[in-house]
């Protein structure tokens, strides 16, 4: 797998953050100017590779992403009684000064700004990347979109009730100073159209699948999913079910236990952050750090999604090959299985891509090819004689409420469940039934519903409002 590199080039956009720490200031390993880089295509197309070491920094994307969002939704368990390890998140506490935001803030929009200076360098020097110019574009703008929309879904009140809701600070310009730490937050309809203005370049990123090229760099299908759920999350359904349609070449793994061995490498995965022995996270940022041996989490398996008659079968692949007992008789997810912390996280994969047309189509009232996409995902991994959910007898709402569980349960460590909860406005509720119960509604003043934007930003920024 091709290394990738931090170049100084980069280094710029810690001006928007004074209180950088040492590494940051220091020049790193390999270290090239920017003349340097912009005037050799080699090294550019090594300036590309880093700005994904930029957004899967294991305080961006790379880290514990996925395992804040299934703290936040309710279908696993905070076992840990360790702030350290989420258990502000999951407890729906996070404030103005809990690390985990900060963290998720501070350097989602570091990776960012790493785009905005590339995208300004690289418009100065066209000719240095020559036939690549397009491409490397394309692919920094999916980048910086990947970046803002897990950042809309944690700060942001769900679209669905208000789409003028203030979303985050959008940043679009290369930042070398601290001239510009002022800026206004934007309406959640402004950051999801400015994500899909970025994407409107995916057609010059590269078409293919199954080989490592195509997994861990954008290509036009990782745009398609990308779009496909920023029109879910505008209940533009037939704009997603054309996205989902427009993602081609791919098909479910025959086994859903080879997507989370290595080499991740199959027909289903569209695209996946990498990792390996010179880029892993440390411990307790790493997704597998929380769920082997059950350190940190553990599957509800009282009120969450294996709870529900037909999604605990014990014959049904993702139950007997993906879950196992502690010695304590919890019930382990097994997806994470590196003791070097070097899991690779597949952000968007074909099954999906599957589920989402599904609820598109319910929703525009094709409930038969809604039933049919959903048919395809789950018998990959129950045979229909093992399975005690009569999928032909679905329609209406029992057939929406099989699409929805069936996501929860394919995509269980993911970190897809409470961005579909935001999504569409519903209430978190955590172990019901419970002497720990946990209700949160959307409303506007529930405390814990989204993050609030962290303090060290409202200090930096003097034009951030409530």
């Amino acid at each position: 797998m091709k290394k990738i590199f931090l170049y100084g080039l980069f280094l710029s956009g810690v001006a928007l953050f004074p209180s950088c720490e040492d590494f940051l200031e220091k020049e790193p390993p390999l270290y090239f100017t920017e003349e340097e880089v912009f005037s050799d295509p080699d090294r550019l197309d090594l300036a590309v590779n880093g700005l994904y070491l930029g957004i899967k920094s294991q305080y961006a994307l790379g880290g514990k992403i996925f395992v804040i969002v299934d703290n936040i939704g309710d279908d696993l368990i905070n076992v840990a009684n360790n702030g350290y390890e989420l258990t502000f998140t999951y407890d729906m506490k996070v404030d103005l000064a809990r690390q985990e935001s900060y963290e998720l803030w501070r350097y989602t929009y570091l990776a960012i700004n790493r785009v905005n200076v590339f995208l300004k360098n690289i418009e100065e020097n066209k000719e240095v990347a020559g036939a690549n110019y397009n491409r490397y574009v394309a692919e920094a703008k999916f980048i910086r979109a990947l970046g803002y929309y897990y950042l809309h879904q944690i700060y942001t009140m769900p679209y669905v009730i208000n789409p003028n809701a203030k979303s985050v600070v959008l940043r679009l310009q290369a930042e070398e100073s601290l001239e510009n730490n002022n800026l206004a937050r934007s309406s959640s309809e402004e950051v999801l159209n400015q994500i899909l203005q970025d994407l409107s370049a995916s057609g010059d990123l590269p078409v293919g699948s199954g080989t490592e090229e195509y997994i861990v760099r954008a290509t036009q299908a990782a745009a398609e999913a990308l779009r496909q759920r920023i029109y879910l999350l505008k209940g533009e359904w037939n704009n997603a079910i054309a996205a989902g349609e427009k993602i081609t070449g791919y098909t479910l793994a025959n086994d859903i236990t080879s997507i989370f061995k290595a080499p991740y490498i199959t027909s289903e995965n569209i695209f996946s952050l990498p990792f390996d022995a010179t880029n892993r996270p440390g411990q307790q940022y790493a997704t597998g750090y929380y769920y082997i041996g059950g350190r940190s989490n553990e599957i509800d398996a009282k009120t969450g999604i294996i709870s529900i008659n037909g999604y605990g079968i014990p014959q049904d692949a993702r139950i007997a090959e993906l879950t196992a007992l502690n010695s304590d008789g919890g019930t382990l997810l097994t997806k994470y299985t590196s003791s070097t912390y070097i899991d690779w996280l597949p952000i968007f994969r074909y099954a999906e891509i599957l589920l989402n047309s599904a609820e598109a189509y319910f929703n525009t009232g094709n409930e038969a090819q809604a039933l049919a996409l959903l048919k395809q995902v789950r018998t990959r991994s129950i045979a229909p004689e093992n399975d005690i959910i009569n999928l032909d007898a679905l329609s209406g709402n029992a057939l929406k409420t099989a699409i929805i569980n069936e996501k929860r349960l394919e995509f269980l460590g993911e970190g897809q469940r409470a961005l579909d909860i935001l999504r569409r406005g519903e209430t978190f509720v955590k172990q019901p039934g419970s002497a720990y119960e946990l209700i949160v509604t959307p409303e506007a003043n529930t405390n814990g519903y989204i993050w609030p934007i962290p303090q060290f930003e409202r200090a930096n920024n003097k034009l951030i409002e409530d």
